[in-house]
């Protein structure tokens, strides 16, 4: 790496590009973009051979090369994303499939009886954790919660109508089923000495 500086590197169009570039990095692994610049840098030295009276279109034919500003900085990791994967949320967000997967799990746990409201916890409890990650697939998460919540009320209902009916079953009367319908009765008289 070339470390004396180039005259060829104060012609107004490098500075401004170098500007533009350090710009782009701010928010940019810090030593990847200290390494960046100076690889830049370097290629522009080489490039203008150190050339003080370099022309405009020598210089810009070595920016073209390097390509735009906007470019070199989106290749750069991020300074909060160093040495680390992407957070779940950011992969099941860039999965097309998970919104769709999760609105036919919510219509499947309509039709399952009481299974179907833990499906249902499942998919409203997902479906927000995408809407707050800021999911593309909203339309079809705002379906997922509506058809779960339903789920959730329809197995209320059911589970409130099993309850009564299980409760006015062992509170009936029950009919013996001997000949005599009604009970005996036994009277007993006391005797007069």
């Amino acid at each position: 790496m070339n470390t004396t500086p180039s005259a060829g590197l104060s012609h107004p169009l490098v500075v401004a590009y170098l500007d533009d570039l350090d710009r782009a990095l701010q928010s940019a692994d810090q030593q990847e973009r200290v390494d960046t610049i100076a690889a830049v840098r370097e290629h522009l030295t080489d490039a203008l051979g150190g050339n003080a009276e370099a022309t405009n279109e020598q210089v810009r034919a070595a920016l073209d090369e390097l390509g735009s500003v906007e470019q070199i900085a989106a290749e750069a990791t991020p300074a909060a994303m160093t040495h680390t994967s992407a957070p779940p949320a950011e992969r099941i967000r860039e999965g097309g499939w998970v919104a769709p997967a999760l609105l036919a799990t919510s219509i499947v746990s309509l039709v399952i009886p009481f299974l179907g409201a833990l499906l249902a916890i499942g998919c409203i409890v997902t479906a927000l954790l995408l809407l707050r990650s800021g999911s593309p697939r909203r339309p079809l998460l705002h379906a997922t919660v509506a058809v779960s919540v339903v789920t959730l009320v329809f197995t209320a209902v059911l589970a409130a109508g099993n309850l009564a009916f299980s409760t006015f079953t062992t509170e009936a009367p029950s009919v013996s089923s001997g000949s005599d319908p009604l009970p005996s009765v036994v009277v007993t008289i006391p005797s007069q000495p």
